[in-house]
């Protein structure tokens, strides 16, 4: 960690910022942000040899586009984690679904941090700031998520194939498998205070440690489990598994029988329709994945593109939920109804309290007695007051 730098008085001579310094690394003491991956952005670049196309394509997927789409999924998967955990949705398959929603919560949140922030830190000091802070958190929690959805996703698509029985206790060793899976992230980054070219003050940034510059490492780790264990291995079990519950679903439509378990037709239809986005969402990262494994082609556009699909992937089973779960829209709408009918009640309530508390005036006032008038009475003449 020969980079790390401390806040230092700049009017000692040593301590000097010029081409030579940022050269070597080094800014008033500071390390250079970026010189540890090989980057340096000291605005030598003249503006007609900037890729302004991409920046443009980069702040309209990943900061406008991305965020719209991860908000929409925020709100769905917290709906569908709500309705599959009530009790008379109680079955092992929308066990996983749960779990589902709750790990795609998680991948749209962590890539707020991880694909927003990392767009805009060339743009405010702050987001900057933020991003190199939160990465050593957010990096492996994101990619835990993500390797629980894979996970539970084949879980989900097996169960109506082989009935597992304990569902609960499949979730918690599939959380376990996918946090040990992604523990080496932990060690990959680290935090250094560094000097932006840039913003010309003192920033943050992120830089690789040993490990992950180990290209053995690399080599083993990124390019063939994650194409195994996360990429290749998952879809191609996922295309056997839908392939044979499409199959059994037609035998049953043509035999005019029941489905076995506790799968009815329209969860399985619902799980055949999850299951297909998802090989579709991530037929684009296996392909950016592939190129730079054998091909040592980095496309930015293609990066961008395939972080768009793994938000899309998470955001959008809700909309299969509803559409083909018939037992998910059914007892959607039935919560609905009940938290029409709360809101109706307490608000009823509300008006009844107010009509009868008196009012602060009436409350606070002060009686005065009225005068008394005398009477008198004269003969034949009426009464005078």
């Amino acid at each position: 960690r020969a980079f790390m730098g401390t806040a230092v008085d700049y009017g000692q001579p040593r301590l000097q910022c010029n081409s030579e310094t940022i050269n070597n690394g080094s800014c008033f003491g500071y390390a250079v942000c970026g010189f540890c991956y090989g980057y340096i952005d000291d605005g030598s670049i003249p503006e007609e040899e900037k890729d302004n196309f991409y920046d443009t394509f980069n702040l309209i997927v990943i900061g406008a586009v991305l965020p719209a789409i991860g908000m929409f999924g925020l709100l769905g998967n917290t709906i569908s984690s709500f309705i599959y955990s009530r009790k008379e949705m109680r079955s092992s398959m929308n066990v996983y679904l749960c779990a589902l929603a709750c790990s795609d919560i998680i991948i749209i949140i962590t890539s707020f941090f991880l694909f927003v922030l990392e767009s805009m830190r060339k743009r405010s000091i702050f987001a900057h700031r933020l991003y190199a802070t939160a990465a050593p958190y957010m990096f492996p929690l994101g990619l835990s998520a993500q390797s629980l959805s894979v996970f539970l996703t084949v879980t989900a698509a097996a169960d109506c194939l082989v009935l597992v029985r304990k569902s609960f206790q499949t979730v918690i060793i599939i959380v376990l498998l996918a946090l040990a899976y992604n523990a080496p992230h932990l060690f990959e980054i680290y935090v250094i205070d560094c000097w932006s070219l840039p913003y010309k003050k003192p920033s943050k940034d992120v830089c690789p440690t040993e490990l992950r510059g180990n290209e053995m490492y690399v080599s083993i780790y990124y390019a063939w489990m994650y194409t195994i264990v996360m990429a290749a291995g998952p879809l191609l079990l996922l295309i056997l598994i839908n392939t044979s519950e499409y199959e059994n679903l037609r035998f049953f439509y043509k035999e005019n029988t029941s489905i076995s378990h506790d799968c009815d037709s329209g969860d399985v239809i619902t799980l055949i329709l999850v299951v297909a986005l998802f090989v579709t969402c991530n037929i684009l990262p296996l392909t950016v994945n592939l190129l730079e494994m054998l091909m040592q082609i980095e496309n930015p556009y293609l990066i961008d593109l395939s972080n768009l699909m793994v938000v899309v992937n998470s955001s959008c089973n809700f909309l299969i939920y509803y559409a083909f779960g018939s037992n998910f829209r059914r007892t959607l709408k039935q919560y609905c109804r009940r938290s029409r009918v709360f809101i109706r009640r307490a608000a009823t309530r509300s008006t009844r309290r107010r009509r009868r508390r008196p009012s602060r005036q009436i409350k606070n006032a002060t009686f005065e007695p009225l005068p008394v008038t005398s009477l008198i009475i004269e003969p034949n003449k009426e009464f005078l007051v």
